[in-house]
């Protein structure tokens, strides 16, 4: 019978004894209850004697004495368990008899007998319920034991080694490192080796390491071992007070594998299989040379995001394979003569780099640009489609810059003037300035164009300098806005001015603010904030914005000549350069740019284009506006042309709104 059957039946006879136990105590209580009982009605019986020997009988003490009697007196008297109620029937007799008498002497042995019998039962109870207490602490205690017992076999078993039933090989070895055991694993393991020796799984050096535990005084180790393209792992444990050793070992090939193909993918990039950032990081920290003088290389592709956006990834990836090989062999075609060759990475879709040893020569500068050009300049293939990761406009820019100090200070700076211009509208450092227009026919203010201006640190900004740098951070969506509210607001004030009443107010919008797919929404809410007076705003847009997707920016002008604003093309003639679209935009005005209206001046060809432009607005509907008039001679043509309003420093700089009022009452 083992331990685990022993505790079970060690607990089966603690609960039969329990239960014994409760029913002794229940019987021994019920024996103390009829003890109790028959004291009380003796006791009574002995004062009725008593009242009764007396020469003067109290009746009323002899009724209360013999009632006390029958109160407490059991249901049933003696061994015999006769009913007690015909004897002490003479206790209800009111007058006390000779037989009475005598019956109340019956009654009183037969209580003292019963009184004998109950102390006899009590000890016997008492005995039974000692004795089962105490068979009940011995079993409770045997129950303790055997389970503190278990409880040391359970652990010592789940630290058993259970060598025979180990699929993995295990050692047994005495201190001097001699092999006196190994089970069944180890066989299978050397069965095709040619030497077939146990020691063959063991490391060439085992003895000198257990040298070395003992020398160091440590018990546990863990070597790794080679064998015919397997890695095998061993822990070795020294048993204290055993002169023995334990070496488990374990095959662990194929978690070397995973863990070197997952130390791989931390360090390289998954397409190319290049080294990434982190790896170029990891390198460069690890270089403790101060006098190792490095060179970093960066290329930014821009057109694999043209093939992803249009292509797919399938393709992207393939075009990203093969342009890493032809910039891996750009950029080691330079290496030169350093000890270490480059390392050549991949930082993220669109940028890769290389890290040089060295410093680069001047001709080794140029020969890597013109290594890097050749790489996007050959067609790439994929199938038996031709494909080129750069136009023949972005070619043509392509360059090779190497660091400059300047370069980071106009990083630096650009950094800082964007920092500024987020705070430019919190500020109060936009303003709006409003540049007149005039009716060429009456000669007299048509409206303004409202300007944007910065005035930061004292000075006001160029246009040129914030404009293109609020469109690149994105921050042109908010001052755009601004700019709409203001000159909405602007617009309602002047509407109490009668010179005022029908001038438009012409209000640029950006193509990136245009492009936004809630910016029809924006303008609705800055109509509802600031006032409804769209039919004397005008909306001036660039070519540009039917670059992206010319059916929604149609749309959208729709949606704005629905609700009230008229329609501008500004710098007409520098972006789409198409007559063929105008058709088809619902557009009020067309402004030609400045750099027409200059050129005029040069001959009857460039006068020529200003004309073709003047007369085929007109025969669509739509009025012309001149740009950049500087002089009375240029304004005596575009009149000669037919030309509908001017705009330039001849008529009006641009103005505070100050100014501007009072330009407009003359």
């Amino acid at each position: 019978m083992n331990a685990r059957r022993i505790l079970y039946s060690l607990v089966a006879l603690a609960g039969v004894l329990l239960i014994v136990c409760t029913i002794q105590a229940v019987h021994l209580r019920q024996v103390l209850d009829d003890t109790n009982e028959l004291t009380h009605s003796y006791m009574a019986l002995d004062r009725w004697l008593s009242l009764v020997a007396q020469p003067v009988r109290d009746l009323r003490a002899l009724a209360m004495q013999g009632q006390a009697v029958i109160e407490h007196l059991p249901a049933t008297l003696a061994e015999s368990r006769q009913a007690s109620s015909p004897l002490a029937g003479f206790l209800n007799d009111p007058e006390v008899s000779e037989h009475s008498i005598q019956a109340a002497y019956a009654l009183q042995e037969v209580l003292v007998e019963d009184l004998f019998y109950c102390h006899q039962m009590q000890r016997h109870y008492s005995f039974l319920l000692s004795l089962m207490q105490f068979l009940l602490v011995m079993v409770t205690l045997a129950i303790a034991v055997t389970s503190y017992f278990m409880g040391h076999r359970a652990q010592d078993y789940r630290l058993a080694p259970f060598p025979e039933a180990n699929p993995n090989p295990v050692f047994g070895l005495n201190l001097h490192g001699d092999i006196i055991y190994f089970n069944k694993a180890v066989e299978r393991a050397i069965a095709n080796h040619p030497d077939g020796k146990p020691q063959t799984l063991l490391p060439h050096d085992y003895r000198q390491r257990l040298d070395t535990l003992k020398v160091t005084g440590r018990l546990q180790d863990e070597w790794i071992h080679s064998l015919r393209n397997r890695t095998f792992q061993y822990r070795v444990q020294i048993i204290p007070g055993m002169e023995r050793v334990h070496v488990y070992s374990e095959d662990i090939t194929e978690k070397e594998s995973i863990r070197a193909r997952n130390a791989f993918i931390a360090y390289h990039d998954p397409v190319c299989l290049l080294a990434n950032r982190q790896r170029l990081e990891l390198i460069i920290d690890e270089l403790h040379d101060p006098n190792l003088l490095l060179t970093l290389a960066i290329s930014n592709l821009q057109g694999l995001s043209k093939v992803l956006s249009t292509q797919g990834l399938d393709i992207a990836d393939h075009f990203a394979r093969e342009y890493s090989i032809r910039l891996r062999n750009a950029y080691q075609s330079v290496s030169g003569e350093a000890e270490r060759q480059p390392i050549v990475f991949r930082m993220d879709t669109n940028l890769f780099g290389c890290l040089y040893f060295q410093t680069l020569t001047d001709q080794m500068h140029e020969a890597l640009g013109l290594a890097l050009n050749e790489t996007v300049a050959q067609p790439f293939f994929h199938g038996k489609r031709e494909f080129f990761l750069q136009s023949a406009a972005e070619s043509s820019r392509l360059q090779y810059q190497r660091y400059d100090e300047r370069i980071e200070k106009a990083v630096q700076a650009e950094h800082k003037l964007e920092q500024a211009l987020r705070y430019a509208v919190r500020l109060n450092e936009l303003v709006m300035l409003y540049q007149p227009q005039q009716d060429l026919k009456t000669g007299r203010l048509s409206g303004f164009e409202a300007l944007m201006r910065w005035y930061h640190d004292g000075v006001m900004e160029a246009p040129l300098s914030f404009i293109p740098l609020a469109e690149k951070t994105g921050l042109i969506h908010s001052m755009g806005n601004w700019a709409l509210r203001q000159v909405l607001k602007q617009r309602l004030d002047w509407q109490q001015l009668a010179a005022l009443k029908t001038a438009i107010v012409a209000v640029n919008i950006s193509a990136h603010e245009f492009a936004r797919r809630d910016f029809i929404r924006d303008v609705e809410t800055a109509l509802r904030d600031c006032g409804d007076y769209a039919e004397c705003i005008q909306i001036e847009i660039t070519e540009s914005v039917l670059i992206q997707d010319e059916c929604v920016a149609i749309d959208k002008m729709h949606r704005l000549k629905e609700l009230g604003f008229s329609l501008a093309i500004d710098d007409f003639g520098t972006g789409y350069s198409s007559f063929s679209y105008l058709s088809r935009l619902p557009v009020d005005q067309l402004k030609i740019d400045q750099s027409f209206i200059a050129n005029m001046a040069n001959g009857p060809r460039d006068e020529a284009m200003v004309s073709a432009m003047i007369q085929v607005a007109h025969e669509l509907g739509i009025k012309v506006v001149a740009e950049g008039v500087e002089t009375e001679q240029q304004r005596q043509a575009l009149i000669a042309l037919g030309c509908d309003m001017i705009q330039g420093y001849w008529y009006g700089k641009p103005m505070s709104v100050t100014d501007a009022t009072l330009f407009s009452s003359g």
